[in-house]
């Protein structure tokens, strides 16, 4: 079953009518355990895969206990030390493959979300006993079968909330139109323009590994970055609006992210609840043990672009277990930490307020921003790039070609990016009861007719294989 099959849609809707009618008591504590357990069969390839993924939580239970009962800093970090090192054996990291066991694990889907939940919840625990949950809740704020697959990433704390609140939750006609409405535009982003930049980003991708081609290279990476997105962000407004109907308020997880204008801007409001998790958990700690470790005013500046570094470099580790997403690391913390120095450099030249009269001039936005993506299509190379294809490429293109691919993009992005951001003044009509439907029944229509006229490449969501 996959999030776009009718199968899903005849599984929500069971699932919606079984919890709508359930005494509010059963909800929290049978009928959505038991929605999950339903999911995890449907999705999960194979009966060994999800014995594993239940393995998994088993042992993220027994962590829950252990830090309960000592909270000491060096049981957590033995803990969460512990976590790691089964979930990349799990996951079958390639620098992990001396472990006995290495790739015997079946493939399951769902364990980097469960890890960063996990992680959250153990580090937060160890301060505040508090939060202990107990089997059966671990089990729902783990494999919450909306947020299962790709995320939305969702505090504990939030979750446990709002998993209390379902007693008194009542479905209604407001709440029913929003969530059908927010899942047909995710239905439209993700059928409709995900699978036509599909398209365009494989037939280039073809193009450009069968021969040096600098400018199918370039249109390649341009094209995985836009299906990425609405692939991605359909799959989003999907599950938030599926949530809807179970009394769920998931975070958002996109911000326009076409509209900024640096990197880490970008990283800020593309896949947030990933970055803020990365922001409260990796680089606030990173930079703590920095300045304890080097507590030296003159050293600042470096501790922060040091933490941007590393965070970075484990974001790009965070997707995939072979050594091109080392490299993806590398290249996410070079950006990092290289936009993090040049904005403390220029506003150590210029002065807080001449930088920001500089940042906010109309020419520098459009180069900033066609210099950032132009970084971030190449960093992100290696998500659609195995590392054989990508040695093939550099030894193919060389550094000229490559230099001449990057300024093709450059050049494609200079030009379309100020149509992107362009926000043109949308005229206010007066609220009509029809409009809203009226909308709504265009994309499905649209939808209808596309997956008539245009064979769909289909597949799962890209980033379920995280």
């Amino acid at each position: 079953m996959t999030i776009t099959s009718w199968s899903f849609i005849a599984f929500l809707a069971i699932a919606a009518l079984a919890f709508s009618i359930a005494p509010g008591r059963w909800r929290a504590h049978f009928v959505f355990p038991t929605t999950t357990l339903v999911f995890i069969w449907l999705v999960t390839p194979s009966a060994s895969a999800a014995g594993a993924l239940l393995g998994f939580i088993g042992l993220l239970w027994i962590a829950t206990q252990i830090i309960y009962k000592w909270p000491a800093r060096l049981v957590q970090v033995l803990v969460l030390s512990v976590t790691l090192v089964v979930f990349g054996w799990m996951k079958a990291y390639e620098f992990l493959a001396f472990l006995p066991f290495a790739g015997l694990v079946p493939a399951t889907i769902g364990l980097s979300y469960m890890l960063i939940r996990a992680m959250q919840l153990l580090v937060d625990l160890a301060e505040t006993p508090s939060l202990r949950p107990g089997l059966l809740s671990l089990f729902s704020f783990l494999t919450s079968w909306p947020c299962l697959i790709s995320g939305p990433i969702q505090r504990y704390q939030d979750f446990r909330d709002q998993l209390a609140s379902m007693e008194v939750f009542a479905l209604n006609g407001d709440i029913l139109f929003a969530a059908i409405q927010r899942m047909v535009k995710g239905y439209f982003l993700v059928l409709v323009l995900a699978d036509a930049t599909k398209h365009l980003w494989l037939g280039l991708q073809d193009v450009s590994l069968e021969n040096p081609h600098p400018i199918a290279l370039a249109g390649a990476q341009g094209a995985f970055l836009a299906h990425l997105f609405f692939d991605f962000s359909g799959y989003m407004h999907i599950v938030i609006g599926a949530g809807y109907l179970f009394g769920f308020r998931l975070p958002e997880n996109f911000d326009h992210p076409w509209q900024s204008k640096s990197f880490l801007e970008f990283w800020g409001r593309w896949h947030m609840t990933m970055s803020n998790w990365f922001k409260t958990y990796v680089f606030n700690a990173l930079l703590m043990v920095l300045v304890k470790r080097w507590p030296s005013a003159r050293m600042t500046d470096l501790h922060g672009i040091l933490a941007f570094f590393l965070t970075f470099f484990l974001v790009g580790l965070w997707h995939g277990t072979t050594w091109a997403f080392v490299l993806c690391g590398l290249l996410l913390g070079i950006g990092a930490s290289v936009n993090q120095l040049y904005r403390t450099l220029m506003r150590r030249r210029l002065g807080k307020k001449r930088f920001e009269i500089l940042a906010a001039n109309k020419f520098y936005v459009v180069i900033a921003a066609a210099l950032t993506f132009t970084f971030i299509c190449f960093s992100v190379s290696p998500l659609w790039l195995s590392f054989d294809q990508i040695r093939r490429i550099v030894m193919s293109y060389e550094m000229s070609g490559l230099a001449v691919a990057e300024l093709c993009l450059l050049l494609m992005l200079l030009f379309a990016l100020p149509v992107i951001q362009w926000r043109p003044r949308v005229p206010t009509f007066p609220a009509s009861h029809w409009r809203l439907p009226l909308m709504v029944g265009l994309q499905c229509a649209v939808i209808d007719a596309y997956i008539f006229l245009f064979p769909a490449i289909g597949g799962a969501f890209f980033y379920e294989r995280f």
